[in-house]
This record gives structure tokens, sequence and C-alpha cells, in this order.
């Protein structure tokens, strides 16, 4: 039903001119709520302009004092210059590497000893006010220790490991940022790190650190263009990326900002050439602050939180595979929002693996890693496929990336057969979303049947092979995991009401004869034993994710610490917080909700969200009814 759409999108979609495009967007540095990153909008928005779709920038206040929702983003930061230097000698410059600076920073002029610190605990910070703490560890693990005890500034030659350590990239500059805390600093590659380290066991070392920038109430972009629909409903489909992050960053994000321009681009041509019809419904494209600007732009446009049907998320879709060893992911929404929007995306994907052959021609398959994984979090889409926003939000990414937030991600790991996979992917996900009549909503609730069907017995197999689904332990009882797994597939058949009125109780009756049947492959139920309850009931107070941002930034030291620890020490404490606020509807009880986070991802802890919902509560940024 799609594959027309598809094969006349293939014909149009240049992942060369998406390679350049992103390229270009390279050259800025592009820092949320700075004039830096205006000028990469500005860019992007004259192309976008240039190709024909009807496009603006939108301004939003960026004060540190207003809020959207319970987020507050902090002030408009313009930096001048900055120099690190060690010994008398010049060890980072921002005018060379605007990376090396963490960014953010306050002004500086300060000449001090240097003093290292390797464990993030409060003793080891006793002795640094007044001198510039040094650190191999992350900022996030020293910012807060630094600034309480009255260091002068920071160095850091940290990198987050993910895929990697720091042996792997030890010439790499990794971004780091201050977001509210009045820090100044400067990152070192882990190469650099361990000659600063070698000096310091020898002597007494001094830094001077110069920084010129200010901060001051200002605004933050978003680059908004749309291709109007037909139709007479208001209805639109969305396309999101994130434009921010410093000079170079080509993967993360310059990556899917130009494959989302590329989209745009072949799309307004294919219509206006007539190649495809006008869609019924508008296509959105938003270049937006990573998840900031999404929010803000949101809650500044309530009204598009019902008229978006779908959306989809491009976040890092252009990597060299061979170079950044990283699989092309396509991720889907988080259960609380089930959606149609998975099966349209999975079933594009799924044709674009048709790449090469085997020697007979018998079959086809693709030459690049690839997965379809469940919902994760961590960029714009966990802002969307919120419940309370219901916009229902897949994203492609490629993770774990090797090169990923640092100075080595630069446009010679992009690469343009994978921006023209995703475009091709993108644009025909979009088209046919923002198409569908009543005829291709009936063919995709079939399709969504019988994808439903494989999931449903695949997870039967899972459970006979290993004793537990594949993800994990995911229930105390495998009848009940099935069961859930069947009500998700019947909401997503359910779904496709937004977009056209079909009737799908055949479809679910399948579903509950099939699960009848598989039931009875699997061992006896069993009974609930020795299980803690929480009949409180959390209601939620402001649309979208809860953030806890400004909040953190105002506690006192102990109490943010003691916070960190919490969420240190339970380590699935983010995903695990994000889907039991998703689940949050004012009617569950908290030991529902944790039986509903157990469902999805095979794990979650009663004693930690009883822990996590009283604070949010205390900090009015939820309701608990406990009765």
């Amino acid at each position: 039903m799609f594959t027309d759409i598809f094969h006349t999108i293939s014909t149009e979609i240049s992942g060369e001119n998406a390679k350049n495009m992103a390229t270009d967007i390279t050259r800025f540095h592009r820092i949320q709520v700075s004039p830096l990153f205006r000028e990469a909008a500005e860019w992007c928005n004259t192309t976008l302009t240039s190709y024909g779709l009807s496009s603006c920038i939108e301004q939003f206040q960026a004060d540190g004092e207003k809020m959207y929702w319970s987020y507050c983003f902090p002030q408009e930061w313009s930096i001048e210059s900055g120099t690190l230097e060690i010994d008398g000698e010049v060890w980072a410059q921002f005018r060379d590497k605007k990376i090396s600076i963490i960014q953010r920073s306050h002004p500086v002029d300060i000449e001090a000893d240097i003093v290292q610190v390797d464990e993030p605990d409060d003793a080891a910070f006793q002795d640094v006010k007044g001198k510039i703490v040094y650190s191999s560890l992350p900022l996030e693990k020293i910012k807060d220790q630094a600034l309480h005890y009255g260091a002068a500034g920071i160095i850091t030659s940290g990198i987050r490991e993910t895929m990697r350590t720091r042996l792997d990239i030890p010439e790499a500059i990794h971004y780091f940022s201050f977001w509210g805390e009045k820090g100044s600093g400067f990152i070192l590659s882990p190469k650099e790190g361990l000659a600063l380290e070698k000096m310091l066991k020898k002597k007494t070392v001094k830094g001077k650190m110069t920084i010129k920038s200010s901060l001051y109430p200002g605004n933050m972009e978003v680059v908004d263009a749309f291709i109007p629909g037909k139709g007479e409903e208001e209805e639109e489909v969305l396309i999101v990326a994130h434009l921010c992050h410093p000079q170079p960053s080509a993967n993360d994000n310059a990556s899917g900002s130009g494959a989302l321009m590329e989209v745009a681009r072949a799309l307004q041509r294919l219509i206006d050439e007539h190649k495809l019809e006008h869609p019924r419904r508008g296509i959105r494209f938003l270049l937006v602050p990573e998840i900031s600007g999404t929010v803000t732009y949101l809650a500044t446009h309530p009204e598009k939180m019902h008229s978006t049907i779908a959306a989809l998320n491009l976040d890092m879709v252009g990597e060299n595979q061979d170079l950044c060893k990283s699989p092309l992911l396509l991720e889907r929404t988080p259960d609380a929002l089930a959606s149609f929007v998975n099966d349209v995306a999975e079933l594009i994907f799924e044709e674009l693996t048709k790449e090469i052959g085997n020697l007979s021609g018998t079959t086809k398959y693709a030459s690049f890693n690839h997965a379809v994984t469940p919902f994760s979090g961590g960029s714009d889409h966990f802002v969307l496929s919120d419940p309370t926003v219901g916009i229902p939000c897949p994203m492609i990414i490629h993770w774990p990336d090797l090169f990923y937030h640092c100075s080595l991600d630069t446009p010679d790991k992009l690469d343009a057969r994978e921006l023209e996979r995703v475009g091709v992917l993108t644009a025909t996900y979009a088209y046919f979303i923002a198409s569908a009549g009543a005829s291709q909503v009936q063919w995709l609730a079939t399709m969504i049947c019988e994808k439903a069907k494989e999931r449903i017995i695949k997870a039967v197999r899972d459970i006979l092979t290993s004793g537990e689904s594949s993800d994990a332990a995911q229930s105390d009882d495998p009848h009940e995991r099935l069961e859930y797994i069947v009500d998700r597939e019947k909401r997503v058949l359910q779904s496709l009401d937004n977009l056209a009125p079909i009737d799908t109780h055949e479809l679910e009756s399948e579903l509950e004869e099939l699960l009848k049947a598989e039931k009875k492959k699997l061992p006896p139920k069993k009974g609930r034993t020795g299980q803690k309850e929480c009949s409180w009931v959390p209601r939620r107070v402001y649309p979208g994710p809860i953030s806890v941002r400004k909040l953190l930034l105002e506690l006192p030291y102990t109490e943010k610490r003691a916070y960190e620890k919490k969420v240190k020490d339970y380590e699935d404490a983010r995903v695990v917080g994000t889907l039991a606020v998703y689940w949050t509807d004012g009617k569950r009880t908290l030991s529902e909700i944790d039986a509903l986070v157990r469902h999805e991802i095979g794990k979650s802890s009663l004693e930690f969200l009883m822990w996590y919902f009283q604070f949010l509560e205390s900090h009015d940024l939820l309701e608990l009814k406990k009765a």
C-alpha cells in the first residue's frame, strides 16, 4: 500500500544533498540559547525557504525564570573568547576548538594552582577553594562538589564511557556544559589530561583561565517549516530533529537536521511536480534545541498536541557504520502510548532492508546493521510520546556511537548512503500517514494485526525457551505478561481511529483467540506471593515529562547530593522513573504502575518509585493521594 510512495520518493531523495547540508551545519557552534545557535537557525530557515517551503523562525523567552510546564531554560549565553594556560603555555583556546570550553561558562580571569581530584567524594574537595580543580572524571561527577567548595575553575579530561573508554579515543575532547550552574572551565583530551597528571606529580602547576562571556535574558529559536494539507481538517504529521550541539557535532545532530531538510525539499518538489498528490494532512518540520525547543513549542502552541497525529524524531541518522561502529535503530514509542506509528515505521524499515540478494536471487536483505528496539528516551520523542502530550513518535538513531559528544564527531564520519536510507524512510512515513484515508487504514489494520500475532508468538517462544522473556523476567507470571501484550496490541489497533474511523473488533477478536491458544502452551499460572503493595494514587499536574533541573539548582547542596546518590544507587532510575510517570493517569495505584513498568521493560522497583514519587510530591511536581 505504501510501496508506490516508497519508490517515488526513492527517486528524489539525495543522500549527498543531505550530507552537504549536514556538513554546512557543522560550521556553526550551535549551543542552545545563544547567538551562534541563532545563526545556524537562520541558515536553515533560508535554505528551507529556497526549497519552496513556508518556513519561519519562532523565538521563545529564555531567561532562567520563565517556566514551560515543569521546565525552565537558562539565560542566553554569548562568548567572545576563552583561553586556558598551564605554566605559561596555551593548552586550550575557544577560537581554535569551540568544544574545548565547558559550554555556558561564566566570565572569569583567574590564575591559581591546579589541584587534581580523582574521586567524586566530598572529602576530596576540602582543599580546593580558590584553586583550579582538574579531574579525569566526567564533568557531572565533579562539578557540584567543585563549585560548592569554592573552586575557581574546573578542568576535565573526562569521557562518558558508552561503548568506548579513554583509550579508544585518547585525542577526543568531550562535550560538557553548565546548565544554570555558575561555573567556568575547560576540557582536555584524555591524552592531554595524562600529560597534565604527570606534571602535577612532579611539581606545583599554575593554571590561568580567561573567559570573556556573558549571560542575559534572551531567546530560544525553533525553525518551523510546513507543507499544508489539502483537507479541511487541521491534522498534521511532524518530523523533528535537534539542531543544537557544539561545532562540529556532525552526526549529533547535523545529520538529523540535514536529513530533515532533505526530506522537506524532496516532498515539496514531488508535490509541486505532481509526482505525489497533495496530502490530506499537513507535514510540519521542526528544527529545535534538543528537548527544550520541543517543550517550549508545545507549551506555547498547546493546540498542536491535539492536531498532530504522528511524529518521527531524527537523532544521529547519518553515520558511517564502519567508522562509528553503530547500527541504525528504529526506537518504538512507550507502551503507555500504544500507537499504529510503530508498525508504519517498521514496515517501511523492512522495505528499506531489501537491498542486495543472494547468489540465486531468491531473497533480499540489508547491507547495513539495523534493529528495532523498545523505547529508551533521551531525545525529543521523550517529550512527544508522553501520554499527556499524546503525539506518538518513534525515533531513528545510531547507537552506541564511538564518537558521540566529542570533537571527533566530524563530517568525515557521515555517510551519504545512510542519510539516503533514513531520508526515504522518513519521507515515506510522513507522506503515507499524511495521505492515509479509509482504504489505507483498513489495510494498515490488517498488517498491524499480523505483526501483533508475530510479537505474541515470539513472546511465548521466549518464555518457553528461557523461562522468561528475552528482555528479562518481565512478570512473575507469564500469563499476566501475555495478557499485557495482547492488551497493548489491541490498543494499537484502536489507535487507528486517529486516522480514520474503522471497525477493528474482528481483528481484536483474532488476537483474543490467539491469546487463549498460546496461554495453553505456558507453564501453570503462578500465585502472587510476598509482593509489597502501595495504594497511593499519583496525579500529574504538568503536561509533558517532569523536569527536576531547576529544582536541583535551587536545592541545598546536601539535599541535592542525597537525591543524586539515591538515583545513582538505583541504576535503572532514569528509564523506570520516566515510564512510571507515563503510566500515571490519576487512577492507577503505584503498585499497578510498578507492575506495568515491569511488564514493559522487565524491571522496576516499588521501593524506588515510592521514594521518587514522594520526592516529586514534596516539590509540587505531582500530587499523591495516600488513601
